[in-house]
């Protein structure tokens, strides 16, 4: 009796009560675990196709980003999402944030080869928003996959569309993971899907969104500059999520600041570091080696320290 309520808690006194002479541990033990998994593995192959990833092989990664519920009245969901589960799916979503905005400014960057810093990041400022990525999750139906269609009593819009394109990053980081960290077949998969289109019909909708005749000296460096950051930003991310398994996403968006704030980084290194993306023929692998190798690795491990 102790170890059970050591092991499962109250859930394990009312079902002792209710069936004290039978096999009640039991049953319990098997019927909450096939409950979970079949909700598990139901969204999880019906996101597989919705993704067009049918062999996704890192299923655990998808179980991870489809885990959050906003609007569940599962008591025992919302305890799960209290703990490492939930811990786990805000890691991911912040990974899958990070590699999301370097593939936007990489993609805006190649794309529009005449198109200044300003229009970069405004472009950029409304492809990140959480109300667009709400739209991207939609249209690949995960409210309905994974149950989180709005619930007017307990969600507003607002905080819908919030949880909505968390959803999406934390799947974004899942793919990411999925193509070994990789940042081109992700970022195909990212352009393809959605960016194209939404980037074309920004540019088409807006008149102050055009590419300059003529870029200057000056303005090509902010462009790389912009670049350049946002690589920083991913491979920081990245190198970090992987460094300390056991952070949860404000601790490494911590280490994150204070890893950029250091003076490790030479004068205008973001535009170095764009420019040195460019070199290596944008192969964000071989620059994500590269600031590692030197800069990144030491500061971190002299700051854990």
């Amino acid at each position: 009796m102790q170890d059970g309520w050591m092991n499962h808690g109250l859930d394990f006194v009312d079902l002792y009560v209710e069936d004290v002479g039978g096999d009640w541990l039991e049953k319990w033990g098997k019927a909450e675990k096939l409950e979970f998994d079949t909700i598990r593995s139901v969204e999880v192959d019906a996101v597989k196709v919705a993704l067009g990833f049918p062999n996704f092989q890192k299923t655990k990664l998808l179980e991870i980003a489809l885990t959050h519920r906003c609007d569940t009245n599962d008591s025992r969901l919302a305890s799960f999402e209290s703990s490492v589960g939930h811990v786990k799916y805000k890691r991911l979503a912040l990974l899958g944030s990070a590699i999301f905005g370097a593939v936007v400014t990489d993609y805006l960057y190649r794309k529009y080869p005449r198109l200044d810093r300003d229009c970069i990041s405004l472009l950029k400022s409304r492809l990140v928003d959480k109300k667009k990525l709400s739209e991207f999750a939609i249209s690949l139906n995960l409210q309905v996959i994974t149950g989180r269609g709005a619930n007017g009593k307990q969600t507003d819009k607002s905080e819908y569309k919030r949880f909505m394109g968390e959803t999406f990053e934390a799947v974004f980081g899942a793919i990411y993971l999925e193509c070994d960290r990789d940042f081109n077949p992700a970022g195909e998969w990212l352009i393809q899907r959605f960016l194209e289109q939404a980037v074309s019909q920004n540019i088409s909708q807006k008149s102050y969104l055009i590419e300059s005749p003529q870029i200057s000296p000056e303005s090509a460096v902010k462009r790389r500059g912009s670049l350049g950051a946002d690589i920083l930003d991913a491979i920081a991310i990245d190198y970090l999520y992987h460094r300390f398994p056991s952070h949860n996403a404000s601790q490494l968006t911590h280490c994150k600041n204070i890893l950029v704030s250091q003076d490790i980084f030479p004068k205008d290194f973001q535009a170095k570091l764009g420019s040195q993306y460019l070199e290596l023929g944008s192969n964000f692998s071989r620059t994500r080696d590269w600031l590692v190798d030197n800069f990144i690795k030491t500061t971190v491990e002299e700051l854990v320290e």
